[in-house]
Protein backbone atom coordinates (compact mmCIF):
# COMPACT_ATOMS: atom_id res chain seq x y z
CA UNK A 1 0.00 0.00 0.00
CA UNK A 2 2.95 2.26 0.93
CA UNK A 3 3.88 1.65 -2.79
CA UNK A 4 0.74 3.17 -4.29
CA UNK A 5 0.68 5.89 -2.16
CA UNK A 6 4.91 6.75 -3.05
CA UNK A 7 3.99 6.14 -7.07
CA UNK A 8 1.25 8.64 -6.99
CA UNK A 9 3.43 11.01 -5.26
CA UNK A 10 5.54 11.01 -8.05
CA UNK A 11 3.45 11.33 -10.40
CA UNK A 12 1.63 14.93 -9.17
CA UNK A 13 2.29 17.09 -12.13
CA UNK A 14 4.83 19.98 -10.77
CA UNK A 15 3.94 24.15 -11.77
CA UNK A 16 6.18 26.87 -12.49
CA UNK A 17 5.29 30.19 -11.35
CA UNK A 18 3.45 31.29 -14.49
CA UNK A 19 1.54 27.82 -14.87
CA UNK A 20 0.21 28.84 -11.43
CA UNK A 21 -0.50 32.59 -12.04
CA UNK A 22 -2.33 31.29 -15.33
CA UNK A 23 -4.45 28.37 -13.12
CA UNK A 24 -5.48 31.39 -10.26
CA UNK A 25 -6.71 33.56 -13.18
CA UNK A 26 -8.63 30.61 -15.08
CA UNK A 27 -10.28 30.20 -11.24
CA UNK A 28 -10.72 33.75 -10.83
CA UNK A 29 -13.17 33.55 -13.93
CA UNK A 30 -15.40 31.88 -12.35
CA UNK A 31 -16.29 34.66 -9.86
CA UNK A 32 -15.42 37.45 -12.41
CA UNK A 33 -17.99 37.23 -15.29
CA UNK A 34 -18.71 40.65 -16.88
CA UNK A 35 -21.90 40.72 -19.12
CA UNK A 36 -23.01 42.99 -21.48
CA UNK A 37 -24.23 45.11 -18.66
CA UNK A 38 -20.98 45.89 -17.13
CA UNK A 39 -20.46 49.19 -15.73
CA UNK A 40 -16.84 51.07 -15.50
CA UNK A 41 -16.63 52.34 -11.83
CA UNK A 42 -16.02 55.79 -11.11
CA UNK A 43 -17.81 56.42 -7.87
CA UNK A 44 -17.65 53.51 -4.89
CA UNK A 45 -20.51 50.94 -4.63
CA UNK A 46 -19.45 51.36 -0.85
CA UNK A 47 -16.53 50.62 1.35
CA UNK A 48 -15.89 48.26 4.00
CA UNK A 49 -16.49 48.80 7.35
CA UNK A 50 -14.90 45.89 9.66
CA UNK A 51 -14.02 42.28 8.41
CA UNK A 52 -14.50 39.48 10.78
CA UNK A 53 -11.70 36.86 10.42
CA UNK A 54 -12.59 33.99 11.93
CA UNK A 55 -16.14 33.84 9.99
CA UNK A 56 -14.53 35.86 6.55
CA UNK A 57 -17.31 38.16 6.46
CA UNK A 58 -16.94 41.88 5.87
CA UNK A 59 -19.21 44.07 6.99
CA UNK A 60 -19.59 46.99 3.79
CA UNK A 61 -21.09 50.78 4.26
CA UNK A 62 -23.64 50.98 0.98
CA UNK A 63 -23.96 54.37 -1.14
CA UNK A 64 -25.85 52.79 -3.71
CA UNK A 65 -28.35 49.76 -4.39
CA UNK A 66 -26.79 45.96 -4.68
CA UNK A 67 -28.45 42.85 -5.22
CA UNK A 68 -27.13 39.14 -5.07
CA UNK A 69 -25.62 37.95 -7.89
CA UNK A 70 -23.92 41.44 -8.81
CA UNK A 71 -20.57 41.36 -9.51
CA UNK A 72 -18.35 43.26 -6.83
CA UNK A 73 -14.49 44.45 -6.62
CA UNK A 74 -13.08 44.77 -3.03
CA UNK A 75 -9.94 47.18 -2.83
CA UNK A 76 -7.68 49.13 -4.80
CA UNK A 77 -6.08 48.70 -8.82
CA UNK A 78 -3.18 47.05 -7.13
CA UNK A 79 -4.92 44.66 -4.70
CA UNK A 80 -8.65 43.75 -5.00
CA UNK A 81 -10.92 40.59 -5.26
CA UNK A 82 -13.89 40.28 -7.72
CA UNK A 83 -16.73 38.08 -6.71
CA UNK A 84 -20.39 37.41 -7.35
CA UNK A 85 -22.49 38.24 -4.46
CA UNK A 86 -23.94 34.80 -3.20
CA UNK A 87 -25.36 36.09 -0.30
CA UNK A 88 -25.43 39.11 1.95
CA UNK A 89 -27.27 39.81 5.27
CA UNK A 90 -28.69 42.38 7.21
CA UNK A 91 -28.95 42.42 11.19
CA UNK A 92 -28.32 38.54 10.54
CA UNK A 93 -31.19 37.89 7.96
CA UNK A 94 -30.69 36.97 4.75
CA UNK A 95 -31.86 39.73 1.96
CA UNK A 96 -32.01 39.38 -1.55
CA UNK A 97 -30.89 43.65 -1.99
CA UNK A 98 -30.31 45.99 -0.16
CA UNK A 99 -30.43 50.30 -0.76
CA UNK A 100 -28.19 53.33 0.26
CA UNK A 101 -27.39 53.51 3.72
CA UNK A 102 -27.90 49.91 4.69
CA UNK A 103 -25.01 48.07 6.28
CA UNK A 104 -24.55 44.49 5.20
CA UNK A 105 -22.57 41.53 5.80
CA UNK A 106 -21.02 39.04 2.63
CA UNK A 107 -19.01 36.45 2.55
CA UNK A 108 -15.33 36.95 1.02
CA UNK A 109 -13.13 34.50 -0.47
CA UNK A 110 -10.16 35.89 1.48
CA UNK A 111 -9.39 39.07 3.91
CA UNK A 112 -10.09 42.21 3.25
CA UNK A 113 -8.93 45.50 4.70
CA UNK A 114 -11.11 48.08 6.14
CA UNK A 115 -12.05 51.37 4.80
CA UNK A 116 -11.21 49.52 1.16
CA UNK A 117 -13.46 50.55 -1.59
CA UNK A 118 -16.49 48.19 -2.89
CA UNK A 119 -17.34 48.79 -6.77
CA UNK A 120 -19.94 47.27 -8.75
CA UNK A 121 -18.49 46.07 -11.89
CA UNK A 122 -21.65 43.98 -13.38
CA UNK A 123 -25.33 44.12 -12.31
CA UNK A 124 -26.84 40.24 -11.91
Amino acid sequence: MNAKLFKRKKRQKSYDLEEAMDYLEKQETKYAVLSKNSIKYNEPLGVVEHFFEKIGVAAIKLYSNVKVGDVIEIGTEDEAIRQRISSMQINKQNVLEAHSGDSIGIKTRCPVYKDSNVYLIAKA
